[in-house]
């Protein structure tokens, strides 16, 4: 399995009064053999990440964690909703957009807190839909059993794209608070064959003795300020994956 993924407190300081670090999160996970069609994209924050996605019908997958509903969240999910505005207005005309996660609001009008109406008002003025009628199936259980809601979604704007939606009844395997969200959508992977070419490529073990360890020691150490500089850990390996090449190379 591939995967993107991102942690919501990567950049809070720490804390020994608090969980470690990776406590929460977003991620979306793939078969190895799909990669090729997958694009990781830099665009987000440390609550919402999005690939592109080669297929029948080509798709930019937005998955995000928003901010829990508390005194002073207003600020960070209102900033949550314009990056997400801002990925699916710079994809939306290459690629079909679907948005999913747990959005800490409802689109149910039975709630109406802060983050429920901006949810609400935002899905309506960027036509997002789940492209079926929903009823008020929740989707979170507090495990001290203090209230439910139904806060996940998968959202589309195309709704012909969508070919069934459904939540999944809570199961004791599940010790997770939310339940299972599922769409299956009107987009394929087309067949993906690997090469024979690919398959025989020779592989060469790095002839050491005959490496200019000194070249090969200045390129490595020039990658790692911009590892430095970079917060997203996927990108910090594809610098360092690309440093070694060149290196390698050299």
């Amino acid at each position: 399995m591939d995967d993107h993924t991102r942690c919501y407190d990567t950049n809070d300081p720490l804390d020994s009064f608090k969980l470690p670090k990776g406590r929460g999160g977003v991620s979306v996970l793939w078969p190895s053999q799909w990669s090729s069609r997958i694009k990781k994209l830099k665009d987000g924050n440390e609550r919402i990440i999005a690939i592109l996605i080669t297929a029948t019908k080509d798709i930019c997958l937005i998955n995000t964690y928003k901010p829990t509903h508390n005194s002073d969240s207003l600020s960070e999910y209102t900033e949550c909703l314009d990056i997400i505005f801002d990925i699916i207005q710079k994809y939306e005309n290459t690629h079909t957009c679907v948005l999913a996660g747990d959005l800490n609001g409802t689109l149910q009008t039975s709630r109406t807190n802060k983050h429920d109406k901006m949810l609400r008002n935002f899905a309506k003025n960027m036509n997002l839909t789940t492209g079926v009628e929903l009823v008020n199936t929740h989707t979170f259980f507090h495990h001290a059993g203090n209230s439910s809601s139904q806060i996940d979604y998968i959202l589309v704007q195309d709704e012909n794209l969508v070919m069934d939606y459904k939540i999944e009844e809570r199961s004791c395997a599940n010790t997770s608070a939310h339940t299972i969200v599922k769409m299956e959508i009107a987009s394929q992977m087309t067949k993906i064959r690997k090469s024979n070419q690919q398959n025989n490529k020779a592989k060469y073990k790095m002839q050491w003795e005959q490496i200019d360890k000194k070249g090969y020691n200045s390129i490595i150490q020039n990658s790692i300020t911009s590892i430095e500089n970079e917060k997203d850990v996927n990108i910090q390996l594809d610098i360092l994956m690309e440093a070694m090449t060149k290196a390698g190379k050299n």
